[in-house]
């Protein structure tokens, strides 16, 4: 094929692309090409949404990628379908880390022992540690679990400085018997324990500002392409030898001995398919001939399901003074039975977002940190231009709704205490227009938030307005049927997707990758995203995905020497 040749060409410049490109990089004989759909800033230049610690971006449609549609509900059970509704996910160039929380957590180390006997040689606890090592520059702990040389900032809000709230809820935790400890990346207990954030206290620190700084982009080894969409890549035989890019000035083609797709959960199988390599049968019914049949590209999706977080207006006394999202976090064990240990989790919000209004509508949400509930994506037709067909099954797996339903409980239950009652005032399902009207940061947006803010602090005229929202915490927590009903219709899901080309034995049918994320049966051609983990972590995924990147880089860097 013709077009322009690298040693290695990497489609996405999301969190993994970004640290595949700069580690890649550091070596001179290698020439990169990191191709990105969305598109890219200059260090130091992002729009100021981005630079925020606070995760302002979420509300700024810009850097999401455009037209993505899932569904995401659970199933009605009235033979209706699930609901279906678009889905975040990050476009540009740091892809989900411009927008996502910066939680910067970790996991445990079960989370990746248990690769092991699915067949993932090097994938355990100690093999990844090193890893989550040379990612962080941890401000806080300097030991041996910790690093102080990586390109990723974590630190954590001391409990001394917790605000009002996020203090409260966690006074209220311990009272419940759990215990308080300082490392919740290092000590993997159950218990409370300030939530390590990937970002300083003034400025986000995304993977594009972390692996692609200015001098990192002087390399003459590398070359960054935005605004330009991997089509599909070139097969000759059972060999990737190249891409078909299209940007606005029309197609392209580039040549690498090495094809690293960093796409994320959801378009990385969809080029896989669009290029012939997925489930037979699937890619027959599109007319795309089939390279490599792999059943297991686009199945095994997972992700984290949650409630939407219960709200609670704030008088002025609690009010947040630091621009952060979340400063403690509770892991604890369900208790339902064949459930992993330590498999959910809860963080309080003293903040919700960026406007007056914000600063006074505080959260506690909980989340099933190991979810069995599996799901599919398809394509819905060879143009990339197209969103697949994103099925997450929420909830069909039992297990998840029940626990769903107890860590349900178990807020309202810390609502009801005490502490927490004398820092709150009602307690209210918040609506989704509303707060998505008001997310993005325009003049009109926060004139419109103080007003509602303002309007709120007139006790009667709060209470009408929230009339239809507010809940009625103490006989909701006593209620099982109408706990598991609001449960079935405010459940979330995270943006933690993954397992949609994973790692695993050769025998293993649904295996896509090998253990160094190499696909099977195409030479020249890895995958280095979240695709590639075979179940998902009981952390957000931010950490694990950089880590990830991290180790797969040695990989390649060792195949091309």
């Amino acid at each position: 094929m013709s077009g322009e040749a690298f040693d290695v060409v990497i489609a996405g410049a999301g969190a993994a692309g970004c640290v595949l490109a700069g580690r890649l990089s550091e070596k001179p004989e290698l020439r990169v090409l990191l191709i990105e759909a969305g598109p890219d800033a200059l260090p130091g230049s992002e729009h100021a949404d981005i630079r925020d610690p606070f995760p302002v971006s979420l509300g700024n449609p810009s850097f999401m990628w455009p037209g993505l549609m899932a569904e995401l509900g659970a199933d009605p059970g009235t033979g209706k379908p699930r609901a279906s509704r678009p889905f975040v996910q990050g476009f540009g160039v740091g892809g989900g880390s411009n927008i996502q929380g910066m939680f910067a957590v970790r996991g445990i180390p079960e989370d990746y022992d248990e690769w092991i006997g699915m067949g993932v040689s090097g994938w355990g606890w100690n093999d990844v540690l090193p890893y989550f090592i040379k990612l962080e520059r941890d401000l806080d702990f300097s030991n041996s679990l910790h690093g102080s040389n990586g390109p990723i900032p974590i630190r954590r809000t001391p409990p001394q400085e917790w605000a009002p709230l996020s203090k409260a809820f966690g006074e209220a935790i311990v009272r419940r018997g759990y215990e308080l400890f300082a490392d919740y990346n290092g000590d993997f207990r159950e218990g409370l324990s300030s939530m390590p954030m990937a970002n300083l206290p003034d400025r986000r620190v995304s993977t594009s500002s972390a692996y692609l700084d200015a001098a990192v982009r002087r390399r003459p080894n590398l070359k960054i392409l935005s605004g330009s969409i991997v089509e599909r890549i070139q097969i000759e035989g059972r060999s990737a030898r190249g891409v078909s890019v299209r940007g606005a000035s029309g197609s392209r083609q580039f040549q690498a001995r090495q094809i690293v797709l960093a796409c994320g959960a959801l378009q990385t199988p969809a080029l896989l398919m669009r290029s012939g390599i997925g489930p037979g049968a699937h890619l027959q019914s599109l007319s795309i001939d089939t390279v490599v049949d792999l059943p297991g590209v686009g199945r095994n999706l997972q992700n984290h399901p949650k409630v939407q977080d219960v709200a609670v207006h704030l008088p002025r006394s609690s009010k947040q003074a630091q621009r952060t999202l979340a400063q403690n976090c509770l892991r604890y064990s369900s208790g339902v039975a064949n459930c992993g240990a330590r498999d959910m989790f809860i963080t309080s919000l003293n903040k919700t977002s960026w406007h007056p209004l914000g600063k006074r509508i505080g959260a506690i949400g909980v989340v099933v940190h190991k979810p069995y509930s599996k799901g599919s994506v398809d394509l819905t037709s060879i143009d990339p231009r197209e969103s697949p067909k994103i099925r997450f099954n929420t909830l069909s797996d039992e297990r998840d709704l029940r626990r769903l339903v107890g860590g349900m409980r178990l807020v309202l239950e810390l609502l009801l205490d005490p502490g927490v009652m004398a820092l709150r005032n009602e307690a209210f399902l918040p609506q989704g227009k509303i707060i998505a009207r008001l997310a993005r940061r325009r003049p009109a947006a926060w004139v419109q938030a103080a007003a509602i803010a303002s309007i709120f602090d007139i006790r009667a005229a709060r209470r009408r307005l929230l009339k239809d929202l507010t809940l009625d915490v103490a006989a909701l927590a006593r209620n099982e049927g109408t706990l598991r009903e609001l449960v079935r219709h405010r459940v979330e899901l995270s943006r933690h997707v993954c397992g949609t080309a994973k790692m695993g034995a050769r025998d293993d049918a649904m295996a896509v990758l090998d253990s160094a994320g190499r696909v099977y049966g195409v030479q020249g051609l890895r995958v280095a995203d979240a695709s590639v983990f075979p179940t998902l972590m009981r952390a957000n995924t931010h950490l694990p995905v950089i880590m990830a990147a991290e180790k797969l880089s040695d990989h390649i860097k060792a195949d091309l020497q």
